[in-house]
């Protein structure tokens, strides 16, 4: 009885443990480039993300695999930006201020859009169809 009870207490730390680690996907992160350092000094070795810490992931590397925290890069949200008819370089520094870089800086279903002289996340429209 005592090694079923083990057995499930086991169970549960294991899945509180996968609940608390990160998930990172191909299509949200990639590694960094490898540094000059790096190059010279094999540090942080791997063979995959389970051997490196929280929050980083097993990237190649001239020794093979290393340890990194990778970068978050921006996938293009559903949809299209609303047409700007000033969508041209400003003659004058722009007096608004940009909110966004990238459609993974806007919430939910909102893009990044060009709007005036500055980056502004808005509800995209949808998509025009040439069929």
């Amino acid at each position: 009885m005592r090694c079923l009870i083990s057995f499930a207490l086991g169970l549960l730390a294991l899945e509180v443990a996968l609940a608390l680690e990160p998930v990172f996907t191909s299509a949200q992160f990639m590694c960094p480039e490898v540094s000059s350092e790096e190059e010279r000094s094999c540090i942080n070795q791997c063979s995959t993300s389970a051997e490196c810490g929280l929050d980083t992931v097993c990237c190649p590397s001239i020794c093979g695999g290393s340890c990194k925290t990778p970068i978050r890069i921006g996938i293009p949200k559903a949809g299209q930006c609303p047409w700007n008819p000033l969508h041209m370089i400003p003659a004058k520094p722009c007096p608004e201020q940009s909110e966004c870089s990238s459609d993974s800086d806007c919430e939910g279903i909102m893009k990044c859009c060009n709007i005036k002289c500055a980056m502004k996340c808005l509800i995209p429209e949808a998509e025009e169809s040439f069929y």
